[in-house]
């Protein structure tokens, strides 16, 4: 049996999703309107169609995205927990890109590294997330609710490099306010893991990964680059 075109599948699929999801606001597109960049991933498609395949996740008539991962939208409510893949309320409208990467790693996390469901948690705002203290793109955390691994997605390679990049020089200066910071931008990151102190780090953009083993001293983070994120029985035993 030959291998699946898993680029060319979702691409497939997300066009056809887009022009449906147009079609209820009363907007009629081509199937080529969709901008997709940077191109998707291999992996990341083989894992987004994996995932929705599996059921972890679905798109509704409307491409809103339904899942028992993603985040109540507020305290105490289990039932909102819904997200948009495609911005509708834009001109023209457009793919959130960066929300395919995550719903992806969400999945890769559950059937490639043997997470369970339970132990997965998907921030709800995919649409144009800025990563806050107190919130992150995916959390990992054990049974009894301790926080495993921080995940941060990004739309680009170039933009993960960064975000690396950045958090080292926040970790190494130590705590330090954002308007003191000379990388505002990714500086929410350095508080969330100040503040929460992930055992491990994982950056990802399509078909790119950058885990960090973390350690908090008084004053700083100390940072190890990793080859890759440890399987879930090292880091349960951690």
């Amino acid at each position: 049996m030959s291998e699946r075109d898993w680029a060319g599948e979702l691409e497939l699929y997300l066009r056809t999703r887009f022009v449906e999801a147009c079609g209820t606001i009363g907007q009629s597109v081509p199937f080529s309107a969709l901008r997709i960049n940077p191109p998707l991933g291999i992996e990341e498609s083989e894992y987004f169609l994996l995932g929705l395949e599996a059921g972890l996740f679905q798109l509704d008539e409307g491409s809103y995205v339904q899942s028992e991962l993603l985040s109540p939208l507020s305290e105490g409510n289990t039932r909102q927990r819904v997200c948009q893949l495609f911005g509708l309320d834009s001109q023209p409208p457009r793919l959130f890109r960066q929300g395919v990467c995550q719903l992806s790693t969400a999945s890769l996390l559950i059937l490639e590294r043997g997470w369970l469901k339970s132990h997965v948690f998907m921030e709800s705002s995919i649409e144009e997330h800025r990563f806050r203290a107190g919130r992150a793109d995916i959390l990992v955390k054990s049974a009894t609710g301790e926080l495993l691994i921080c995940v941060e997605v990004k739309r680009s390679v170039a933009e993960l490099q960064k975000l690396i990049t950045d958090l080292r020089a926040c970790c190494n200066r130590g705590a330090h306010a954002q308007g003191d910071c000379g990388f505002p931008q990714n500086h929410p990151t350095y508080e969330f893991c100040a503040l929460h102190r992930p055992i491990y780090f994982w950056g990802v953009a399509p078909d790119a990964d950058i885990c960090l083993g973390m350690t908090y001293e008084a004053d700083s983070i100390e940072m190890e680059q990793l080859p890759s994120l440890p399987p879930r029985s090292l880091i349960e035993l951690s």
